[in-house]
């Protein structure tokens, strides 16, 4: 009976004695970086906190990092050996995860503090780490700094994940590196609070519903972070991979750089919108065309000469401030997103991404597909290929002139009843033929205005455009300017196309 004790009081001490040189020799949860030193993270009542494991500093047991602290480990160790490739840290770096805020994004020295629901996302805490290294390296006097930091972190993500999956808590959606065209990346403070372009910084703003007034003054500039962006990474595509290579070896060097000479701040309060968002990007094509890199670097040479260029085809000119369309549609009266035209057009936008629609009337303009206004005092100068107008009543030639700066064709449509719908849709794939196919019966006028001008004396005197082409006086001097020798009618369009010298009107039906 003894021995049986004896022998259950030694299993037990030996599962005693297991237990205590397993805890003995089990390490602390901690994180495998040699960057981050330490990660807390508090709920405003509970603290957990991971150490850097080489440290090995013991810490109480923590069901959050328990749980998540692998995929923390993958991310960060990612991160800083991106980094770490192109040049080491300088210093230990700190995260604070906070779980009362879940939308905080700030970076104060070495320091990350960052919400719960941005840890989750997938690229703020990547992008956060990045900002410590490039905060670490540039401090060149640039007036776009924070737009320069947003684009250069941008990149150093997309290097580690070959795309910029940065994404947005709420809405899940990801900052994907689609086509952008100036000047459709200029947005309201609206507008940039639903994209997932905006700052991580501003996360807390906007998903508040906070007063916007407070990051007005920074979305003018961060509307162009997707377009500068997208230039700067297709540049870099354009590098061989060798060249590749050596340009992102080079980087840390290109964000020390001095330039010279100091660029100016981009426009001023007396200049439209469009004028200083046009400043900053000649500022941002400034600072990395004449680097001093350019003297001593090829790659660097090669890759702001493609920078400039890849800026142009999307639009940017920095010649001039102005916002180009492929169609614009006019209205006297104050538009709304619920009626007829703005929805008509709408659905266009988004079945044809390609093509650049806007909308304006006195006060606004929209940029579709998105439905938030910009003020028109946003805009220097508007341009568009096809300009569509409706109006009621007869109109003079000088009228349809004051659009000759600004468009090349003009499409005058006679809409009085406004229970009655206009359609566009075969307008934007045909033209003039096509909108007389779809609205049958309304009448309208299309001009060809280079044309037109030819003729601006002889027709200043013609008051009503309409009867003057219906009563078709051969022997008016302003009728013979226009040189018709004869007008066809077309039988599926049911609609004039006059034969002439001049092409000053297109199409035309009453």
């Amino acid at each position: 009976m003894l021995s049986r004790w004896l022998t259950i009081l030694s299993f037990v001490c030996f599962g005693i004695l297991s237990l205590v040189v397993i805890k003995m020799n089990q390490r602390p949860l901690c994180i495998d970086s040699k960057v981050v030193e330490k990660i807390d993270r508090t709920s405003g009542v509970k603290h957990d906190e991971v150490y850097r494991c080489a440290l090995n500093k013991a810490t109480r047991y923590s069901s959050y990092f328990g749980q998540n602290l692998k995929e923390l480990n993958l991310r960060v160790a990612a991160t800083e050996r991106l980094l770490e490739s192109i040049e080491p840290f300088f210093q230990k770096v700190q995260i604070l995860i906070t779980e009362d805020h879940p939308n905080l994004f700030r970076i104060k020295g070495h320091t990350i503090y960052i919400g719960q629901n941005l840890v989750e996302a997938p690229g703020h805490l990547e992008k956060a780490i990045s900002k410590i290294w490039y905060r670490e390296r540039n401090e060149t006097l640039f007036v776009q700094q924070e737009l320069l930091e947003e684009v250069a972190t941008d990149f150093l993500v997309y290097l580690q994940t070959g795309d910029l999956d940065i994404g947005d808590p709420k809405t899940h959606l990801k900052t994907a590196l689609l086509p952008v065209k100036w000047p459709y990346v200029i947005k309201s403070p609206g507008a940039y609070c639903e994209s997932p372009w905006k700052q991580s910084e501003d996360y807390a703003i906007c998903a508040g519903n906070q007063d916007l007034s407070a990051i007005e003054s920074e979305v003018l500039e961060m509307s162009l972070r997707p377009l500068i962006l997208s230039s700067w990474i297709k540049s870099y595509k354009n590098l061989s991979v060798g060249e590749r290579y050596q340009f992102t070896r080079g980087l840390a060097q290109l964000l020390r750089q001095e330039y010279n000479p100091v660029l100016s701040v981009a426009g001023d309060d007396s200049a439209s919108t469009l004028a200083r968002a046009s400043a900053t990007l000649k500022n941002f094509n400034h600072y990395v065309v004449s680097s001093s890199l350019s003297k001593s670097s090829k790659i660097h040479k090669m890759f702001a000469a493609n920078f400039a260029t890849e800026l142009q085809s999307r639009g940017y000119h920095n010649a001039f401030a102005e916002a180009s369309f492929d169609v614009l549609y006019v209205s006297n009266q104050k538009i709304t997103t619920s009626e007829g035209a703005f929805q008509e057009f709408l659905k266009i936008a988004k079945a044809q991404p390609q093509t650049q629609i806007a909308l304006r009337d006195q006060d606004n303009l929209w940029m579709l597909p998105s439905k938030f206004p910009i003020p028109i005092k946003t805009f220097g100068q508007i341009k568009a290929n096809r300009t569509i107008v409706e109006k009621c009543g007869g109109f003079s030639f000088s009228y349809v002139m004051d659009y000759s700066e600004s468009t090349e064709k003009l499409l005058v449509v006679e809409h009085c009843d406004a229970k009655s719908q206009v359609h566009f849709n075969e307008y934007l794939k045909t033209g003039a033929e096509g909108f007389a196919l779809e609205n049958k019966g309304m009448s309208f006028v299309q001009f060809h205005l280079p044309s037109l001008l030819m003729k601006r004396d002889e027709l200043a005197n013609v008051l009503n455009v309409k009867d003057f082409i219906k009563n078709r006086d051969v022997d008016n001097t302003s009728f013979k300017s226009l040189g018709w020798q004869e007008v066809r009618w077309d039988k599926t369009a049911n609609a004039y196309q006059p034969k002439a010298y001049v092409d000053a009107i297109e199409w035309f039906r009453f």
